[in-house]
């Protein structure tokens, strides 16, 4: 907004130069051709005076009704579409309070000049300022308009939603006794973001979704960056503002100190609600934004919020597998492997669960019958694995036997390409032993589901799915030196 007020600031300035240089060159011209004295102009007479103030207040009036009549319409249709908060930003707001009053102090001194007007007194003083009042609200008119239209944008909601968040995160830090007394501000802010998502989900305004997505995200950093300072008393969570957990749940919100974390995964959460299968963009930013979150330094630093992650990563992935929402759970597991690799080596036994996790939903895809769901996991956590080797993290062993064991229970064409895939890298690196236990486990096929393997990995020579999908890549696809050790791999297999 600091920027729409310079606008706003040199669009009135703009004019006012420009309107009186015209004005100014026709009123030289006219003087200078008829031959009049300048200092006549400021003489009336009581026709005069009454002609000009009449003129004054009609257009004073326009002035008003368009400025009120635009504000009283498009404010609260606004406000009905994204937040009522909208109705308490703009009343707050020292632009749109200035010029209101500006307007309406300019209609009553036009009614002033009217009442003050006799036929013994002219109010000469009353006039011209009543006059200078019409000039300046028309020069401001379209520039306080250009202004509104802005400041009805729901960026500018999101932004100032930011920025009262973060102004009660300070005040809570600087009045550290009564820090508690700002966790409303905090938690209502957090909650309007994530209505503006969903009431934007459901108009299909993806944009805005998305936006208030990636608010979210900016909150929960500048909420890390002042978190160590905070007082103790910040950290004691309010039950009213946790009305779908247990009494148990919001006192460990308020043990782990991470109550303002909760509150806004909880809303990233409705906002998952609202997306899936709808907005697929939306579920790939939240899950995105989710992704960056963990793996911002304060998160992997504290072992609650690693878990809470986690946590709702799962919450994520139950909730599209559930509506049956292929893509999102595409999407979501994409995110999900990108965050456990980049934990796994300082985290291994994170990895593990993760990993756990993966068999486990994918096990329940399984019985949904999603089966492309049940290959995509076995992919990533074939993926998972091979990060584990290249990295040397102490539990690759460990996430090799539960990656054997997922394809154990799911002998389906695509969990054994993976499973291929993985054992060609082992070759590639000289890793023959991991190898070796791969191909124990695909010792069962047959020759014609071996044929079949061989005919759908080799056959992938393009990186890139022939298609566009969301992770734009082929599951499938081996470079070509890693691609001979998989020829090699399934020979041997014969």
């Amino acid at each position: 907004m600091h920027r729409n007020t310079l606008i706003l600031i040199r669009g009135a300035l703009g004019l006012a130069v420009g309107m009186l240089l015209v004005v100014a060159a026709g009123l030289i011209v006219d003087v200078d051709h008829a031959g009049y004295a300048l200092s006549n102009l400021s003489n009336f007479n009581y026709d005069e005076a009454r002609f000009l103030a009449d003129t004054t207040n009609r257009g004073l009036n326009q002035v008003l009704a368009i400025v009120f009549t635009v504000v009283a319409i498009a404010v609260p249709l606004t406000a009905n579409l994204y937040s009522l908060k909208f109705l308490e930003f703009f009343v707050k707001d020292r632009i749109n309070a200035a010029v209101l009053t500006l307007v309406v102090f300019a209609d009553l001194a036009s009614f002033w000049v009217i009442y003050s007007l006799k036929k013994d007194f002219i109010p000469v003083f009353q006039l011209h300022l009543s006059f200078g009042l019409l000039g300046l609200c028309l020069i401001i008119l379209f520039p306080y308009l250009y202004y509104v239209f802005r400041f009805l944008h729901p960026n500018t909601l999101l932004e100032r939603l930011e920025e009262e968040i973060y102004a009660g995160v300070r005040a809570g830090l600087r009045q550290r006794r009564n820090a508690a007394r700002y966790h409303q501000q905090v938690a209502e802010g957090i909650e309007h973001i994530a209505n503006i998502a969903i009431r934007s989900i459901d108009r299909a305004d993806r944009t805005t979704a998305i936006e208030s997505v990636l608010t979210l995200e900016e909150v929960a950093r500048r909420y890390w960056v002042l978190k160590p300072k905070l007082p103790d008393a910040w950290f004691l969570a309010d039950p009213n503002y946790f009305l779908g957990f247990s009494s148990k749940a919001v006192d460990e919100f308020s043990a782990k100190r991470m109550w303002v974390e909760m509150k806004l995964f909880s809303q990233l959460r409705q906002v998952m609600s609202a997306a899936i299968p709808r907005t697929h963009d939306v579920v790939s930013a939240a899950a995105k934004s989710s992704r960056k979150l963990g793996l911002e330094s304060v998160a992997q630093a504290d072992e609650a919020l690693r878990e809470l992650v986690t946590e709702y990563f799962n919450t994520f992935i139950r909730l599209a597998l559930t509506r049956r929402d292929v893509p999102s759970v595409f999407t979501l597991f994409d995110q999900y492997r990108i965050f456990a690799e980049a934990l796994n080596h300082p985290y291994p036994q994170l990895g593990l669960d993760i990993a756990y996790y993966f068999a486990y939903y994918g096990e329940l895809a399984h019985k949904n019958q999603l089966n492309f769901v049940v290959d995509a996991v076995a992919h990533d956590l074939g993926t998972l694995v091979r990060r584990a080797w290249e990295t040397g993290a102490a539990n690759r062993q460990l996430l090799l036997d539960r990656f054997l064991r997922y394809g154990a229970q799911h002998p389906l064409r695509g969990v054994r390409r993976a499973q291929a895939i993985l054992a060609s890298y082992f070759l590639l690196t000289g890793q023959t032993e991991a190898a070796a236990l791969i191909r124990r486990n695909l010792a069962d096929l047959d020759q014609v589901s071996l044929q079949s393997l061989k005919d759908q990995l080799l056959s992938v020579k393009r990186e890139q799915y022939w298609e566009i999908n969301e992770r734009r890549a082929h599951m499938d696809y081996v470079p070509d030196p890693q691609r001979e050790k998989l020829k090699e791999f399934l020979e041997s297999l014969g």
